[in-house]
């Protein structure tokens, strides 16, 4: 059986989305004997063509106008990587799945936000709206309680869910140097953005606790804010007397059914120094 092409439109052109790329033209070959379809990336979509990336666009995949994307009938899959829940992005999700395309999104602000319209929109148009990478990139946990947990019943999760604030407590703990210090390492190794607000403020882990609640307990998703509370006010000497007294410093985001009611919350917590977290 000949497999079929699957033609792909990236829409989003930064790191992830040229790593994306990358990773998507190194495993053609293997992706489609697994999956009997060949997945042909045949437009790139972003600010400039001109943009200093890892990776260049090349000029026979440049296409200008996003939003002329979404409704092409050669295209089959969307991959939106621009980010942010309003804006371009969430007009280039909302229409490509009206057009009855299938949509990959690493966009954990907009799932928080219009998940459950997408999702509806998505059934309706029989098409796969697909966001294992907005929670947890590197762990398939979307698709673990989906569908590895199915027949179980959740009352609570916990965990650290964002990198950036992880990075920077641990490094704390482990040299004794300052937040600023930390932070502004974490910027030059790449593994915090220019502007961190939203995740040292703990709104990314907010969001992504918001979309993990609502596939855990199956409801839809919560459209009050979150109890939430960052790290941006803590100090060596909150990680020093934590350590004096046997604990870590983690920001946990937090999920449970209390008296039937969801429960959710972010917030830096006292962790027992040999716990798994």
């Amino acid at each position: 059986m000949t497999p079929k092409k699957v033609n792909i439109a990236i829409v989003g052109f930064g790191n992830i989305g040229s790593y994306f790329y990358k990773i998507l033209e190194k495993n053609k070959k293997i992706i489609t004997i697994k999956t009997g379809k060949i997945p042909f990336v045949k437009y790139i979509s972003a600010k400039s063509i001109n943009k200093k990336r890892s990776i260049k666009i090349p000029k026979s995949k440049w296409f200008k106008n996003p939003m002329y994307l979404t409704s092409k009938k050669n295209i089959d899959v969307i991959v939106e990587l621009i980010g942010g829940s309003d804006g371009i992005a969430k007009k280039i999700v909302f229409s490509a799945l009206k057009n009855k395309k299938h949509v990959i999104t690493a966009n954990k602000a907009l799932m928080a936000k219009y998940g459950d319209q997408l999702a509806h929109i998505a059934e309706k148009n029989n098409v796969n709206l697909e966001y294992e990478a907005s929670v947890a990139g590197g762990i398939p946990v979307i698709r673990i309680i989906k569908e590895g947990l199915i027949a179980n019943k959740i009352n609570k999760i916990y965990g650290i869910l964002n990198g950036t604030t992880n990075y920077i407590l641990s490094t704390m703990e482990e040299t004794g140097r300052s937040f600023s210090e930390v932070l502004d390492d974490a910027k030059k190794l790449g593994f915090a953005e220019n502007n961190p607000a939203s995740d040292l403020e703990g709104n990314d882990a907010a969001a992504k606790i918001k979309i993990l609640s609502s596939i855990a307990f199956n409801k839809t998703i919560s459209k009050n804010k979150i109890l939430t509370e960052g790290i941006q006010n803590l100090n060596q000497k909150d990680i020093y007397h934590a350590k004096n007294l046997g604990y870590k410093i983690k920001l946990l985001a937090i999920a449970e059914i209390k008296n039937n009611k969801i429960m959710e919350r972010v917030h830096p917590c006292l962790i027992l120094k040999n716990s798994y977290i």
